[in-house]
């Protein structure tokens, strides 16, 4: 297993490249926590907490795709370090706004999440260039994901640091400064700052036309619904068992579940190709979910989060392969932030109807509605054979020559998915 991930992080620029990018990200996974508990500790109501977090998550799907492309166009650094000044400052003026009506603060979390930097793509999309065969990019694109859901592990942890000797407001401040601080590390790394030759290609701006993304899109969105009935329903079964401290451990037990398959899957060479590798795990993913179903004790759902975890990483692992093999040079960034958004609006789908399951049927629907969501990207996958097996080709045209990038300066240890 050590071999394969060794030889990844050996590679020219890749192990600062995970390592300020996972620095970077961390936000991700602090500022849902942080502005629920900030909003609701200035409006005294979780109901605008929570559409807060909501606007937030969604602002962030809508606008990637835009941010996206424009990197594409102009390259990372012009477009993420203004990015990542922008939300500080967004981010700034929330906790700086007091008690505003909730309204505002919802508008003001909704800006936060338009501007967040699009660090993962960038990462994913940069892997492309970095890493020339196939099998080390797929081991990449698995260490990838293991670092997601380590950022979903310890943000929430560093949030319950941060508010047990300041505040919500430190919180969402301390956010703001590594997302700053991170993008312009990452930034400054000299790989991402050597951006490869942008080319003028015939789908910039029309990612969408590329049948292979189209086709992934559907799946994204349902494993997305899948994961977002998870995260609902293992709390409630938590609380179904008389214990409302064990829903943070079903939850870790969850993303432990799938950092370790995502390790496994990414230290192993495959023989079945890309789809077929892809449709197995959603299928896999129905069956690892289906325990979950049936438990009711703490002990039952520890193990079952765990065996629901095993795939996720995977499946994400599969999705960046099958997505980077299937666009042109100069629109990577773009179709990656378009995957990205289909599944947030998954993950909000799926919290969504999670939580109006449970009052309707019990503790058990929000895994049934898992396991059917997971069955159908399973179903709706099985088109992507015919489209992107074959691999895409750069369309015939002459490159234009892409003038070369000033160096930047770094001072003070910043640089400018």
């Amino acid at each position: 297993m050590v071999v394969r991930y060794r030889a990844v992080l050996s590679a020219p620029g890749c192990a600062r490249v995970f390592a300020t990018a996972l620095f970077g990200r961390l936000p991700q996974g602090m500022l849902s926590l942080a502005i629920l508990l900030l909003v609701r500790g200035r409006t005294g109501s979780y109901a605008a907490a929570g559409i807060a977090v909501g606007a937030y998550a969604l602002s962030s799907a809508a606008c990637a795709p835009i941010q996206g492309r424009l990197v594409d166009r102009f390259g990372r650094v012009p477009v993420l370090a203004p990015a990542a000044l922008l939300q500080g400052v967004a981010l700034v003026a929330l906790v700086a706004a007091g008690r505003v009506p909730a309204p505002l603060l919802i508008l003001l979390a909704a800006l936060a999440g338009a501007l967040v930097p699009s660090l993962a793509p960038a990462v994913r999309a940069l892997l492309r260039e970095l890493l020339t065969d196939p099998a080390l990019r797929e081991t990449a694109y698995s260490l990838e994901s293991v670092i997601q859901e380590l950022i979903w592990i310890t943000g929430p942890l560093v949030v319950a640091v941060v508010i047990t000797f300041t505040s919500p407001s430190g919180a969402v401040l301390l956010s703001a400064g590594i997302c700053i601080a991170g993008t312009l590390l990452f930034l400054s790394t000299p790989v991402v700052r050597h951006a490869g030759p942008r080319r003028t290609s015939a789908e910039r701006g029309r990612v969408l036309e590329i049948p292979a993304v189209r086709a992934l899109l559907g799946p994204i969105a349902l494993m997305g619904t899948s994961l977002g009935a998870i995260e609902v329903g293992l709390p409630s079964l938590a609380l179904h068992a008389g214990s409302r401290p064990s829903a943070g451990l079903l939850l870790a037990m969850w993303s432990v579940g799938s950092m370790a398959g995502g390790l496994w899957f990414g230290s192993r060479s495959w023989r079945a190709s890309l789809s077929t590798r892809y449709r197995t795990l959603l299928l896999a993913a129905v069956l690892c979910c289906a325990p979950l179903i049936a438990a009711r004790t703490i002990p039952e759902g520890t193990v079952g989060a765990l065996l629901a975890g095993l795939t996720i990483a995977p499946v994400f692992s599969c999705q960046y392969a099958l997505i980077g093999q299937a666009v042109t040079p100069g629109v990577e960034t773009e179709a990656f932030t378009w995957a990205a958004a289909a599944l947030i609006g998954g993950l909000a789908a799926g919290s969504a109807l999670g939580g109006a399951v449970i009052s309707a049927a019990g503790v058990s629907a929000p895994f049934i509605l898992a396991c059917a969501a997971s069955g159908l990207a399973a179903l709706s996958a099985v088109r992507l054979r015919t489209v992107v097996e074959t691999p895409v080709e750069t369309p015939v045209e002459a490159p234009v020559e892409a003038p070369a990038e000033v160096p930047v300066e770094v001072s003070g240890g910043c640089g400018v998915r």
